[in-house]
């Protein structure tokens, strides 16, 4: 299955990137992308191995942990090609604006 990255995914993917280098080391940030590649490589192969999540105005987005402060929510959106909705930094507060 073909993988698509939205705006959304790609920055917030770049955001959280930042945000350990900015608190811990590259190591850190080099260990978070290749867990995140990880996950992509088994929804790539399983799309439908993670759950459907449950927070509202997220209909038919599946929800995966990629670390205890990391999630990434994506749509299986054809037979073909999952998109990418966005990564999430669970220490976050969903009502702010990061």
């Amino acid at each position: 299955m073909q993988i698509v990255w939205t705006d959304k995914a790609d920055d917030s993917f770049d955001q959280i990137c930042a945000y350990i280098l900015e608190k811990f080391t590259q190591k850190e940030v080099d260990d978070f992308v290749l867990k995140s590649y990880e996950v992509l490589f088994v929804i790539q192969s399983h799309p439908k191995l993670y759950p459907v999540s449950k927070v509202k105005n997220y209909k038919s987005v599946r929800k995966a942990v990629i670390h205890p402060h990391s999630t990434l929510y994506y749509r299986i959106t054809n037979k073909s090609t999952i998109t990418l909705v966005t990564f999430w930094d669970n220490r976050m507060n969903p009502r702010k604006k990061k």
